[in-house]
């Protein structure tokens, strides 16, 4: 899950009233027109529904909350093909504004032949958000704090964000990954389908992991873009250490790790000002934090080669450009996103290689700031270790992951594979996260389709264009 991302601003405080109590739904969800138009294209037709689900699901006549669901009806529907459930990453990502975008003629071709479902999960999108917290990290972009410095900042906004929802009657832990996983089951009602499959990308994947444990949930297939498996929510510093090295052979730069640590040893001596983009002090985990940003994507971490040699001739203008992004973007983090990963959380044993990897790794703690300790003393109930097994499943999966993509790493799949009886993984040769991993291969969009008409998965590396 990434963090340091601009994230929209919640709708404000009345949206508070969508939590109460209300009459249940008496009637199957109905159906409406739905005008969808992804940028730069016509107009589709579509169709939309708000489902209604329980709050908690383990009181089905408690306080319930709505969804935002998009039906993009088949071109050509396949006789007996289930629909095709479209999971978003962030936590905090919408379903349906991920198909409006760059990656619309991925849905578009998927969409020939089956259903396709784009679904704001809790606390996304449309789909009946918290309302945002009032307050911000109280950090000074013109001081130099070090980590424990800017961990306390955050904690402090963490621990009063909590109070002021719990004080609006809101519940935290309705926004974890199990509720959310409950809510396809009921989707899957919704729907009259007798199986549904899914398609997650990043945190979409986490939550379809979820959903292999959901009794009831009858699952066809399983495409898993960018893999974060049950308990990967705390990224390995060393994947990161290995992306590195990776750029700096790419750009010829083999010493680039190394020569980085000098920098930021310069700066964790003597912090540098910057008067541009924005008045702002950079030291050693400023600049940790924003490596960290760069090696999500490839078109980002190439830069990096550039950075340096700009940070050892004394300038700083793509590292200014940078931590300025995240220091306007990250002020505060909203409730789901929040709650979500500190409710899926860790366990001892990947805390301790965390840790242990933080003391080697260029980055030190900066891959996963400011998870997992922003989460102490929040009274989030933790999803426990059974939610962070390993996942198993028999159902055709396909991976795919990016050689580039420094958020979700092949790592994380070959860890997991072992678990899945009938899987194949797709590798795209230099593709990063995000829309890279989409677009990077033109022979992406028809592999996909055939997996979902029911091809075999396989193992493949697809170049790039």
């Amino acid at each position: 899950m990434t963090h340091f991302r601009h994230t929209p601003r919640w709708l404000g405080l009345g949206l508070a009233l969508a939590f109460t109590s209300m009459p249940r739904a008496q009637a199957e969800p109905a159906w409406q027109p739905y005008a969808f138009t992804p940028r730069g294209h016509a107009e589709v037709v579509a169709e939309r529904m708000q489902l209604t689900v329980p709050l908690r699901h383990a009181a089905p006549q408690g306080p319930t909350m709505k969804l935002r669901v998009v039906r993009l009806p088949a071109q050509q529907r396949r006789a007996g093909a289930s629909p095709v459930v479209y999971l978003a990453g962030g936590p905090g990502g919408s379903g349906v504004a991920a198909a409006l975008g760059a990656r619309w003629p991925v849905f578009d071709a998927v969409r020939q032949e089956r259903d396709v479902i784009l679904f704001d999960q809790r606390g996304t999108g449309e789909s009946t958000p918290p309302p945002a917290c009032p307050h911000k990290v109280d950090l000074d972009p013109k001081r130099a704090y070090d980590a424990a410095q800017q961990l306390q900042a955050y904690q402090q906004m963490a621990a009063r964000c909590m109070a002021h929802w719990r004080g609006l009657g809101l519940d935290p832990d309705a926004f974890n990954t199990a509720e959310s996983a409950a809510d396809l089951r009921a989707l899957q009602q919704a729907l009259a389908a007798d199986a549904i499959s899914l398609w997650g990308m990043s945190y979409g994947t986490h939550l379809a992991f979820a959903a292999l444990k959901q009794p009831g949930l009858k699952i066809d297939r399983l495409l898993l873009m960018g893999s974060e498996g049950p308990d990967q929510t705390l990224k390995l510093p060393l994947d990161a250490d290995a992306l590195l090295l990776r750029v700096g052979t790419a750009a010829g730069v083999p010493d680039l790790s190394e020569r980085l640590r000098r920098q930021i040893e310069a700066l964790r001596r003597e912090p540098r000002t910057i008067e541009r983009p924005l008045p702002m002090v950079m030291g050693a985990f400023e600049l940790q934090l924003v490596v960290a940003a760069m090696l999500a994507r490839r078109q980002t971490s190439a830069a990096m080669p550039a950075l340096l040699s700009q940070l050892e001739a004394g300038q700083d203008e793509i590292a200014a450009r940078v931590l300025a992004r995240l220091i306007q973007g990250s002020d505060t983090i909203p409730l789901m996103t929040l709650a979500m990963d500190v409710a899926s959380g860790a366990t001892t044993a990947r805390r301790a290689e965390v840790r242990s990897q933080e003391e080697r790794s260029v980055l030190g703690g900066a891959l996963n700031f400011p998870y997992p300790h922003i989460g102490v003393g929040l009274g989030v109930k933790d999803l426990g270790d059974a939610f962070r097994a390993d996942p198993r499943s028999d159902r055709p999966t396909q991976f795919i992951s990016g050689t580039f993509d420094g958020r979700t790493p092949v790592a994380n799949v070959t860890a997991i594979e072992r678990g899945f009886t009938h899987r194949g993984h797709w590798i795209v040769e230099g593709a990063g996260h995000d829309d890279e991993l989409w677009l990077t291969s033109p022979q992406l969009p028809a592999l996909m389709v055939r997996f979902f008409n029911g091809e075999a998965p396989s193992d493949l590396r697809l170049s790039g264009r």
